[in-house]
This record gives C-alpha cells, structure tokens and sequence, in this order.
C-alpha cells in the first residue's frame, strides 16, 4: 500500500520535472560552491582599504629627438608597443619605426619619475623622420589583494 503511494508519487514527479532544466540548475550550484570554495580565503584576507600604488605621469619624461612616435597626431607614444618602436604617422602616412642605436648603446635609457621610471627609445621613421617610444614602470612596489 505504501509502495504504491510511493511509487505514484515518485512517477508523478518524474513526469512534472524538467530534467534538463533541474540538471542544469544542479550543475550550476555546484561551480558556484566550487569557485566561493576557492575564493573564500581569498575575499577573507581582504582588506577593506585600496593601495593604489604609485600613479602614473600623464606624459612621459624622456628627450626623444623629435616627437613622441604617434598615430593620431598627439604627441603622446601612442605608436609604441610599450617602450618598443612601432610606428609614425607622418604627413599623413604611417611609417614604420626602429630603434636607433646612434646615442646609446642599447638604443633606450630610464628617467626616474613618481616612484617609478620611464624605459624611453630612440626611433627612426624612415621617411617619417626621428621619434620616440616611452613605458612607465611603476618599480618594485606591489599591490597586496
């Protein structure tokens, strides 16, 4: 008598569940238990303070021998891949750039500023003339989480 009650019970249930829809809600309660299983000790170490660390210099402190290397215009290195030589626009065309090795050995030097340093290089256009490239590192200071 109870197994029949138990199993019209069970069948009715099987019949009004989507079970697709119940594997899926199944499956995402177990990554959400898994990832706050894995971020709690890391949330619980938080403090509630931000540290920033040092902030960046709007513009660079370098002497390139002309412009910074740019692709629109502003002379900011907007045509550097990091400190690196990339490109120049000039004239209207965009050249592509290179280190030039004619005043240091390695072509870049550093500037201290803010805490940190500039990598600045000397590039050469081609046609589009001298430029430089410049990356800001903010040193050895890290941020905690």
């Amino acid at each position: 008598m109870i197994d029949q009650k138990i199993r019209v019970w069970s069948e009715a249930l099987a019949r009004g569940m989507n079970r697709r829809a119940f594997v899926q809600r199944a499956g995402g309660a177990v990554a959400s238990g898994i990832a706050a299983l894995m971020l709690g000790p890391a949330l619980a170490n938080r403090s509630d303070t931000a540290s920033a660390g040092p902030l960046v210099p709007a513009a660079p402190q370098c002497s390139p021998p002309g412009p910074y290397c740019n692709t629109d215009g502003v002379n900011l290195p907007s045509g550097c891949r990091g400190g690196g030589c990339f490109e120049h626009k000039s004239g209207g065309t965009v050249y592509q750039c290179v280190v030039v090795y004619n005043w240091y050995t390695t072509g870049c030097w550093t500037s201290a500023q803010g805490g940190g340093y500039w990598t600045c290089c000397d590039c050469n256009c081609g046609g589009g003339g001298y430029c430089g490239c410049a990356s800001y590192n903010p040193g050895s200071q890290v941020n905690p989480l």
